[in-house]
């Protein structure tokens, strides 16, 4: 076998690998719909600080979270619990759904290392989460701290997941670690723009890109 022979199968073996492996981090359709599904939780959340906070307030800061009545934070937290579900459910089915046909297991050596890799940085995330809005002392600082922390975890764990996989997840997670940057350095009070457009938007874009690379026979 001569070298270029040896090159072109190392290619070709390649593009195998990648196009194995890219339905373990994010499928195209549930990036989609948990992108749609995000922005639908900032929309709300904007009219339910809006209800509270009168007419005349621009209400971009989950920390107006703590003018909520008691019922008003329960139902906030239960709206993106049920959000976040949801997302993780419909990873699960669309990865299935690809998975199958492309007739590889869902179970493979690939998703564990995607999985193992994404999981410890969600379990801090959640952690955080759960001690910034401790209801005997939640505080507006604190709270402004969960969007961009998010961000910055969710966006490392997708990018170590990525080394797996192909490229286009890592260029996901580098942006989402990016915007968590500057919204915890600089757009603390625009907690629900931030979290809409990285949460929302990034997921579309990724998904449709995704989707289209896929559909043209090429690996992104």
């Amino acid at each position: 076998m001569d070298r270029d022979e040896a090159q072109s199968r190392m290619q070709e073996i390649q593009r195998i690998m990648e196009r194995a492996t890219l339905w373990t981090i994010l499928p195209g359709a549930s990036a989609i719909l948990g992108g749609l599904m995000v922005l639908g939780g900032c929309l709300v959340s904007y009219l339910m600080f809006r209800s509270v906070r009168g007419p005349s307030f621009t209400p971009i800061d989950f920390a107006a979270l703590l003018d909520l009545s008691l019922n008003g934070q329960i139902a906030f937290c239960v709206m993106w619990f049920l959000i976040g579900a949801g997302g993780v459910v419909a990873e699960i089915h669309f990865a299935q759904l690809q998975a199958k046909r492309q007739g590889i297991s869902p179970k493979g050596r690939s998703a564990r290392l995607a999985f193992f890799s994404l999981t410890p940085s969600v379990v801090v995330a959640m952690v955080l989460t759960v001690k910034f809005l401790s209801p005997t002392q939640m505080r507006a600082q604190e709270i402004q701290y969960i969007a961009p922390v998010w961000m910055m975890l969710y966006g490392t764990g997708v990018y170590t997941a990525g080394l797996f996989s192909v490229r286009a997840p890592r260029t996901l997670g580098m942006a989402f670690i990016a915007a968590g940057v500057a919204s915890i350095m600089f757009l603390q009070p625009y907690g629900v723009i931030t979290a809409a457009l990285s949460f929302g938007w990034f997921h579309i874009a990724f998904g449709l890109y995704v989707i289209s690379k896929r559909r043209a026979g090429l690996s992104t």
